[in-house]
């Protein structure tokens, strides 16, 4: 008789974990579904936070790629493309200057040849006229009130 009462007590143990279980889970599920404050200081702060990791990693990137690609901005680079033209589907001659001299090459696919070393250059480059104007003077160009804001 010990047996059915260890049996009658085990399973009256287990119906009652099993409904506090439920009741745990009714009540999360109703948690859930209660409307959250859209705009509270801690999600403004998670979004915020999330979009200055995204700017961070973004400056991190370009600052890598220009120090290990090698990339120069300005105008001091020592090579400069001043004009190409494509003579077939993947075949093009391309005038370049580098330092004071300038270079006829032949382009194309898997391989680059030097045409012609100039004596003379063929093409004078103005130092004013191949800088790009700046924004100012862009946007006072493009002002229809002339001058003034």
């Amino acid at each position: 008789m010990s047996v059915f009462r260890l049996r009658l007590a085990l399973t009256a143990l287990a119906m009652a974990a099993s409904d506090a279980a439920g009741a745990e889970e009714s009540a999360a599920l109703v948690n859930a579904n209660a409307p959250q404050e859209l705009f509270s200081a801690g999600y403004l702060a998670q979004v915020l936070g999330s979009l200055m990791l995204v700017f961070v990693c973004l400056f991190a990137v370009v600052y890598l790629l220009r120090r290990f690609n090698g990339v120069r901005i300005g105008p001091g680079t020592p090579l400069r493309v001043l004009g190409s033209a494509s003579v077939g589907q993947r075949e093009k001659v391309v005038l370049l200057e580098a330092g004071k001299e300038q270079l006829l090459l032949g382009v194309a696919q898997g391989s680059v040849r030097t045409l012609h070393v100039f004596d003379k250059p063929v093409v004078v480059a103005d130092t004013d006229a191949s800088a790009a104007p700046d924004f100012a003077a862009v946007l006072r160009s493009a002002n229809p009130l002339g001058g003034r804001s």
